[in-house]
């Protein structure tokens, strides 16, 4: 009788260790693997300073893996060529709703040169061009975890004739 006690206390104390490291969640709920695969064009220049003439990218992610995913927002920062943020041209939490199916993939198309990055370049006297621009994707896979996956592209200075 007391072996049966310790066998049932030890298999206790092992499931109640899985259940709180999360372990067990992982096993039962993997995890999306997703990669960005290309981000076109990766240099961007303006052909004008209006906001109709800034141009686009398109952000490539690969499901690597059978776990379909929604991307569901996506948040934008900025940097100087020398690496350093410009927390003023940020592009907050921004919604989306993209489905991406297992072992699949989606092109998302974004304006990351903004009409602030053209005033930062007029106003400025320094060469800060290019801008590095981080845009990053937040998913949410079938299992309820939040994937990551990210892509940066240069920003140029609009050099009119």
């Amino acid at each position: 009788m007391k072996r049966q006690h310790k066998i049932f206390f030890l298999l206790l104390t092992f499931f109640g260790i899985i259940f709180t490291t999360g372990c067990i969640d992982k096993t039962f709920k993997p995890e999306a693997a997703l990669e960005v695969a290309d981000v076109t064009p990766y240099e961007l220049t303006p052909t004008a300073t209006d906001t109709a003439s800034l141009p686009t990218t398109a952000i490539t992610v690969n499901s690597i893996n059978t776990i379909p995913a929604n991307l569901k927002s996506y948040t934008i920062s900025y940097f100087t060529k020398n690496g350093d943020p410009i927390p003023s041209l940020s592009v907050g939490t921004t919604p989306i709703n993209l489905k991406l199916a297992a072992a699949g993939n989606i092109s998302v198309t974004l304006k990351p040169y903004s009409a602030k990055v053209v005033e930062l370049y007029e106003l400025s006297n320094s060469d800060i061009s290019p801008i590095s621009a981080k845009i990053t994707l937040y998913f949410e896979d079938y299992n309820d975890n939040i994937v990551i996956a990210e892509g940066s592209c240069l920003l140029y200075k609009f050099e009119g004739s």
